[in-house]
């Protein structure tokens, strides 16, 4: 239930960015979030488990207070008047160390000290918080400095997608059918998001130069035509 409320951020992060970086949110992005969030709850909702209005509760406001923050550290990292802001690097680092250091009094109250590890544990623990964290993270910074918040957002709609085919891959578990048609919307929805190509304004663009070439050729040839008609006539007078 949890990752389907987080299906909920791509959208969250388009109306934020609205007001907090100026990107006003296109149809297509809109619509992508929309069918995104349906493709993850056709593959991930239809348990007979209940559901826990706290855990709910939590859900949403941890997926609003991130959204909102990715938002946020986009526009430190860009800076202001489009400089370059913070570095993503160091922006990501500063932002995993403050989050740890408020975390760590709550967990040794709550969990007490950390248990004795194996090499293994060790092993698997130096990957989540290295690659799966640490790596991570900087790379979603650095897609959220130079795309749309929007387009960002849409891919991160691929996790449940990816939980869902390590499933089948690792744990042998089969895919429904209902599962492959929200898989397929989820794929969808992040091709909605794809920002827009330079190919076509780059065409347009040089079709636009080409055309006030031509219109100012045009200009300076009539200029010089009447300028050589000007002192024609003034050598007749003479």
């Amino acid at each position: 239930m949890a990752a389907t409320v987080m299906a909920a951020s791509p959208l969250i992060m388009m109306l934020a960015a609205w007001p907090l970086v100026a990107e006003r949110p296109g149809i297509a992005h809109l619509a992508g979030a929309v069918i995104g969030l349906g493709g993850v709850c056709l593959m991930l909702l239809g348990g007979v488990g209940g559901i826990s209005l706290p855990g709910v509760l939590a859900s949403a406001a941890a997926v609003l207070v991130s959204s909102v923050g990715h938002v946020l550290a986009k526009r430190w990292n860009t800076g202001a008047d489009g400089d370059t802001g913070a570095g993503v690097l160091a922006s990501t680092a500063w932002q995993l160390t403050a989050g740890g250091l408020l975390l760590l009094p709550v967990a040794v109250a709550v969990e007490g000290a950390p248990p004795p590890m194996s090499p293994s544990a060790l092993l698997a623990f130096c990957y989540v918080g290295l690659v799966a964290t640490a790596l991570a993270f900087a790379i979603w910074f650095a897609g959220l400095r130079r795309l749309p918040a929007g387009t960002v957002g849409l891919i991160g709609l691929l996790n449940p997608v990816t939980g869902v085919l390590l499933g089948t891959v690792v744990a042998g578990e089969v895919l429904t059918g209902r599962q492959l048609c929200g898989l397929a919307l989820v794929l969808g929805a992040v091709a909605l998001g794809r920002p827009p190509g330079r190919g076509g304004r780059a065409s347009r663009g040089t079709a636009a130069g080409g055309g006030r070439a031509r219109r100012e050729g045009q200009v300076g040839a009539a200029q010089s035509s009447g300028q050589r008609t000007k002192r024609g006539k003034a050598s007749r007078r003479g």
